[in-house]
């Protein structure tokens, strides 16, 4: 792989990783309600679910995508779905009980798993980061001997380059927190949050392919 090439795939990997969607917003609103430090551990669970896509995209999951539309629908539906039922636990919540309606903070920073699980469902149940990286990574990975050295390379780039965004959203999140004054800043924070993951979850099932 030439230069040229690795720093077009950084480029535009690097503005897929800074736009904002699920992903951004799970780890601002765990920022804001539970701390940068936990918020990290969901971080990585975004991340291998990227990883994951990337190397299913690399062995033919695009190629199956665009043969079935049932396939795509299917996921496409059920990543709306989830993003919809996280949206309205925001909701219900009301920062009260920060991310989820009947686990309190404190719970849930003894079970870490469940926010690495809760992040990496969002990334692979996202169609739009599952056609991103279908769409991606066979472009600059062919087959062959040095197909799986290339591929480590990218992906890795890639996951680290969605590692360093999230958290520096999350470090946002956090500090503004702290300027909005607290629980009353995450209150209204965790509202909205919840209300745009309805809004991204509609979206995505109301979307064409």
């Amino acid at each position: 792989m030439s230069v040229t090439e690795y720093l077009t795939f950084l480029l535009i990997a690097l503005v897929a990783t800074v736009s904002p969607g699920p992903a951004v917003l799970l780890a601002m609103t765990n920022a804001v309600t539970l701390g940068v430090r936990i918020t990290l551990v969901a971080i990585l669970g975004n991340v291998t679910g990227i990883l994951l896509l990337a190397a299913l995209s690399s062995v033919g999951l695009g190629a199956l995508l665009h043969a079935s539309e049932e396939l795509f629908l299917l996921i496409r539906w059920l990543g709306g779905l989830y993003l919809i039922y996280l949206g309205v636990r925001l909701w219900r919540s009301g920062g009260l009980n920060m991310t989820a309606g009947e686990v309190s903070p404190g719970s849930w920073r003894r079970h870490p798993l469940r926010l690495y699980l809760q992040a990496f469902t969002v990334a692979v149940s996202n169609p739009k980061a599952i056609v991103f990286c279908t769409a991606l990574f066979p472009q600059f990975i062919e087959p062959g001997a040095a197909m799986w050295g290339r591929f480590a390379l990218l992906a890795g780039s890639f996951g680290l380059l969605s590692f360093t965004c999230l958290t520096a959203y999350a470090l946002l999140a956090s500090h503004s927190r702290r300027l909005a004054g607290g629980l009353v800043g995450s209150h209204g924070f965790v509202r909205l949050t919840g209300a745009l993951f309805v809004g991204f979850g509609s979206l995505m099932m109301a979307g064409s392919r």
